[in-house]
């Protein structure tokens, strides 16, 4: 009969505790603490996820293939449908500049399954550029932004280029940061809304691990009775130890029937990603007297203009020319004080006007914040954390091949002794 002896049983444990580890690790599964009581309910799910695919600087010459793929990630069939759009940033004006939409085929998709859309975009000047990607699916809304920059070069260009950096538009060699990826999110989890209402919603994001992070974006999915756009479209580099914010508009419909609604969103960078959901409560009962709805927003501003200064200095000090970001956020300051100036002689409708100013001005500080330092960041094809799990792949199997000789050896020894007695006799 096959036996185990006490060494095979703790080798056998401690690799199956490395592999089982770093399956883990590479699936992000976390959480399990053991087996208990199980609701074998299942409930059904509507979701879904975009990826986005393009190149992050391009020759003038040359076109942009944009690919974009949407996956069925929930438990429910549905139709989707691909929207993207292309934007120039115009740097005269700080606006985004709409120059050419595409939509694929509306597509039916069981759960796992995915749309893939390829299009290409001929550009047609030097600078920067936007992609946005909508995707209507069953109800709901999901978008994702992404950026590249556009250079002019009479020969062929390297097929890599590391950073991009406004306004020169030259090339800085990427340096691999090794430590540890931190990413932490500040957000009100939970918000009472009204139909019809317009709300200003923020999302912190705290860079705190030993790197920093590059090219984060906003992922998001929603009701399609909620108008959302995100502010900036995407945080080029937050240094560790840093702290920056993401402005969420929403717009209710005025017919959005009453019930809970998710805003779900994904913060994507380079290093890492964290997830997140904001619980929006609607109902007709929610809306509070004019004086406490302006009341609040007055409050939410005022502690959205600090952040921004923050920002502004934190900005100003990496060297980049902030002037038009200020101009903005002395706009916001000056609007907000005549919305007081109307809030306290309780004219509340010269006070709502005013806060739609002070949004509006709030929204291109973030904008032209992330525009100013504009980067992108292409990394080689090859990943630290790819060469580190090839490594960890290495030694296992060196250990496990060790151990098997060894175990072979012992195995024929006493067979060639006994081969050897039995020669003798």
């Amino acid at each position: 009969m096959f036996k185990i002896d006490v060494t095979n049983k703790i080798f056998l444990i401690s690799i199956s505790s490395i592999i089982i580890a770093f399956l883990m690790f590479y699936y992000n599964l976390g959480g399990i603490t053991g087996f208990v009581g199980a609701d074998v309910s299942i409930k059904s799910k509507t979701d879904g996820n975009i990826l986005l695919s393009y190149d992050y600087s391009v020759n003038l010459t040359t076109s942009q293939n944009i690919t974009a793929e949407f996956v069925n990630t929930g438990s429910t069939n549905y139709t989707a449908t691909i929207e993207i759009t292309v934007y120039y940033y115009n740097n005269t004006t700080g606006n985004l500049n709409e120059l050419v939409s595409y939509t694929d085929a509306s597509v039916f998709l069981y759960p796992g399954e995915r749309q893939r859309f390829t299009t290409s975009f001929l550009p047609i000047r030097t600078g920067f550029y936007y992609i946005r990607v909508r995707v209507p699916y069953d109800a709901k809304v999901a978008e994702q932004w992404g950026s590249f920059y556009v250079f002019w070069y009479w020969s062929q260009t390297p097929e890599i280029i590391h950073v991009i950096t406004y306004p020169g538009g030259g090339t800085i060699p990427a340096q691999t940061e090794l430590g540890i990826t931190g990413l932490g999110l500040d957000y009100k989890d939970e918000v009472d809304l009204y139909p019809g209402q317009e709300i200003l919603l923020s999302v912190g994001v705290n860079n705190t691990g030993t790197i920093n992070l590059h090219n984060m974006k906003l992922f998001s999915s929603t009701t399609e009775y909620i108008d959302f756009e995100v502010n900036p479209k995407e945080i080029f580099e937050l240094r560790f130890g840093e702290h920056s914010i993401f402005l969420i508009s929403l717009k209710v419909s005025e017919d959005i029937p009453e019930g809970e609604y998710d805003f779900f969103f994904e913060v994507l960078c380079l290093e890492t990603k964290r997830t997140g959901n904001i619980v929006l409560n609607v109902t007709p009962f929610a809306k509070p007297s004019p004086k406490d709805e302006i009341y609040e927003t007055i409050l939410n501003y005022e502690y959205l203009i600090t952040e921004l200064e923050y920002e502004i200095y934190l900005t100003s000090s990496k060297e980049f020319n902030t002037s038009r970001a200020e101009m903005y956020l002395d706009n916001a300051k000056r609007n907000l004080g005549i919305a007081k100036e109307c809030f306290d002689e309780e004219d509340y409708e010269c006070s709502r006007d005013y806060l739609d100013k002070v949004k509006r001005d709030l929204e291109k500080v973030v904008f032209e914040l992330a525009a100013i330092s504009f980067r992108v960041f292409a990394y080689p094809a090859y990943s630290p954390f790819l060469i580190l799990v090839l490594l960890l792949m290495i030694v296992i199997g060196v250990i496990i091949v060790f151990y098997l000789y060894k175990k072979r050896k012992k195995e024929k020894k006493p067979r060639i002794i006994r081969e050897f007695t039995e020669e003798e006799t």
